[in-house]
This record gives structure tokens, sequence and C-alpha cells, in this order.
């Protein structure tokens, strides 16, 4: 399994002058969209994502520039909308001209990453009446200590504070975000932190192993996948006690639901803004990190692309089917229309998973067993190493951050 996914980073990098492409060709009418918001008045030291110190004017031209990347791809109907950053919900006004022109055409959920400091009724209520209606509270943890080795600008009590507005707001849908740091504090921590919330019964909660990206504090460090796992079986156990149940690789779910928060588990998807990344089934694209190349990009009326991976339809599907186990289940069809001439490789592929443990198989869905979960687990961890935190040091690296 680990060799197939190999194959991701052995693909050459094609810088943006070389690729020729004026806008993006998707196999299905099923598209998320996704958007980038870079700004943050504070920097956290485990965050890994592309940022920009906040600055008022230079988010209103944000707002021109994203504007004018979206024209670029024409008209196109999409199934959701996820808003990430950065703190997407730090500036209200900045959100609402970007909604101006995205929120038409999004027939699905219009999602939005929350910081608990923004979290307060009058801004939750204005987030609401922009079309806002479903929430991801970035609260990390209900720790101080956890917090203050995560460089968090809040508290245990901000975060609590946070999470009752939210819940009284009356959104749709609501997902808590939990990280947690096995090497610096006991597997309790985390226990505790998902106990606390989950007797407040948000619809989804997200618990994530802290990636100790090489451009962060933590990067002399490596995430020890055992400790993770045998923590997972602990917060297994208490999701079972509080009704719910592990929905993806990450998240827990509460058992009378059926729909979840994300905004990488979409079959294909098109990202706006500095760092978005794109997935077409046959090519994977990142906007470029630097503003003032994103500028330039967009003036010439050019994707504002910073890398392109151009996938043979097996690389495509093998990248397709690793998101839709990421969720637990994988459906062949759907694989098999959108990539017939792998139907052999992939199919070969599955058996051999099934074979080993990996997986099960009802008729054409096949769903992760809890081995298959906990390999998956071990190959985000090294996908992440391997490919993801190579291509954004680069692109940083290239970054004028201005």
């Amino acid at each position: 399994m680990f060799e197939f996914l190999k194959l991701y980073a052995k693909l050459s990098v094609k810088p943006s002058k070389d690729i020729g492409l004026t806008s993006y060709v998707f196999p299905s009418e099923t598209i998320g969209l996704y958007l980038h918001v870079p700004f943050c008045r504070h920097f956290c030291d485990f965050c890994p994502y592309h940022k920009l110190k906040y600055d008022a004017v230079l988010a209103r031209e944000y707002v021109d520039l994203v504007r004018r990347e979206y024209l670029l791809h024409g008209r196109k109907q999409f199934n959701s909308l996820y808003i990430g950053g950065g703190t997407p919900s730090g500036d209200l006004e900045v959100l609402k001209n970007l909604l101006s022109f995205l929120h038409e055409n999004v027939s699905g959920e219009i999602a939005l990453e929350v910081h608990p400091l923004d979290a307060s009724v009058e801004k939750l209520r204005e987030m609401k009446a922009l079309g806002v209606n479903y929430i991801s509270l970035g609260v990390q943890s209900f720790n101080d200590a956890v917090l203050k080795h995560f460089g968090r600008d809040h508290t245990a009590k901000d975060n609590f504070l946070a999470l009752a507005n939210v819940l009284d707001a009356g959104f749709d849908f609501i997902d808590v975000d939990l990280v947690f740091d096995p090497l610096s504090f006991s597997g309790k921590a985390a226990q505790s932190d998902l106990e606390k919330v989950m007797k407040l019964s948000p619809q989804q909660i997200s618990v994530y192993p802290m990636m100790r990206f090489s451009y962060t504090k933590f990067r002399d460090t490596r995430n020890s996948s055992r400790r993770e796992l045998m923590i997972f079986d602990k917060l297994d156990e208490i999701a079972e006690k509080n009704g719910y149940k592990r929905d993806t690789l990450w998240t827990y779910l509460r058992k009378d639901l059926n729909r979840r928060y994300t905004s990488v588990a979409r079959e294909f998807y098109l990202g706006l803004g500095l760092s978005a990344s794109t997935y077409t089934g046959e090519l994977f694209a990142t906007n470029t990190f630097s503003l003032a190349r994103y500028r330039e990009s967009i003036t010439e009326n050019k994707p504002p692309i910073g890398s392109l991976f151009q996938l043979s339809t097996f690389q495509g599907a093998l990248y397709y089917s690793f998101w839709a186990l990421y969720t637990g289940q994988l459906d062949f069809s759907k694989l098999n229309r959108y990539f017939p001439k792998a139907n052999k490789k992939l199919r070969f592929l599955l058996e051999s998973l099934r074979v080993m443990g990996y997986l099960t198989r009802k008729d054409e869905l096949y769903l992760l067993t809890p081995r298959g979960r906990k390999k998956l687990h071990c190959i985000e961890e090294w996908l992440t190493y391997a490919y993801i935190d190579p291509l954004w040091r680069k692109l940083r690296s290239e970054s004028t951050q201005i």
C-alpha cells in the first residue's frame, strides 16, 4: 500500500509560467469550493497553514483579487463552500464582500472556520445573517497548558464561552476542532477535552494529532503514531459511551446524523485564494503562496498556480481513493465512472487490501476496517511529511509575503 501511495511524492512540479492553463475541467458536476483567507492577527506556534499578518487595506484588496480569480473559471455550480485560513472570522466585512459574489452559486452548506475570540453573540448573529450555516470552532483544547504549548492567544475559559455561544446561535451544523500532542502531554488531556465537548453534544468533533511541520516551532520532533493510535482507542471508547461514532479518520459524529463538516473529503474541488488547492481528477494544483505573484497572475488573467501535478489516470484514481477511504468507505462504481481506464489496477489493489484485512466489501462498496483505519492513520502522516511539508515549505520560501 505504501509503495502505491509513494507515487504522489514522485510527481514532478511545474512552475506556473510553464503551465499554459486557462481554466480547469472537472469530470463531474459534484464540485466543492474552498476559499483560503490568509489573514491572522496572531500566529500560532503549531499552525502550518499559509497566513499573512492582518492588514485592513490588504484584506480588502484581497477580496477583489479573489473575485477576479473566481471569474477566470466561468460560472460553475458548487455543492459546498468551505472558508478556511488564516482566520476567516476575523473581519466580517471581508467575509460579507466575499460571500456577495460566491453565495449565489453554492447549493449546499456554507462553512466557516471560527476563532473562539470571534464567537461573540453579535458576530455569530452576523455570520448567520450572511448565509453561513456550518461552523467549525477552533478551540484546540480546554486545557490552558496545552493552549500555551500551541501558542494560542485564548484561554480555556474563552473556549467554553465561545462554544456556548455557538451552540445557542442556531447554526445547522457545528464542528469543534481539538488537537493533541502525545509527546508533550499524556493521553488523558485529549480524553478530557473530548469528554467535555461531548457532554455539550455538538454535531461533530474533529480530533487531530498535531503535525510537526519543518517550518514551525516543532520542526525538530516527529509524531509517534503508536502513541496516537493508543489515544484514539481510548477516544473511541469515550465516543461510544456518549452517542458518537468515528465518522472519518479523525472525526467523531453524533450517531443520529448522516452529514459531516469536511473540506477535504470532496470528490473534486476548486480552490480560490493564496495557497488553495484544486483537484480535477487529472490535475492537482496549488495556488502560489506569494501575494505579489498572486496579484501578477490575476492581472494577467491567468490562474495563480504555484505548483501543478499532472496525474495519470491511475494516480488520479489513487488520490480519489485515498480521500474516499478517509471517510471510511469507497464506492467502486463511482471510481469506475470517473477513472474507467484504472478499473483493473484499482480493483486488484482494493481486493489485495481486502485480503490483508484492511477493507471489507459490500457489493461495490469497500469499507475500512479498524485495522485499515490504523494503517491509513500512518499513511496520512507519511504523506504529510513526504509530500505536503516539502511542497508547502518550497512554496513558502518563494513567497515574498507582501
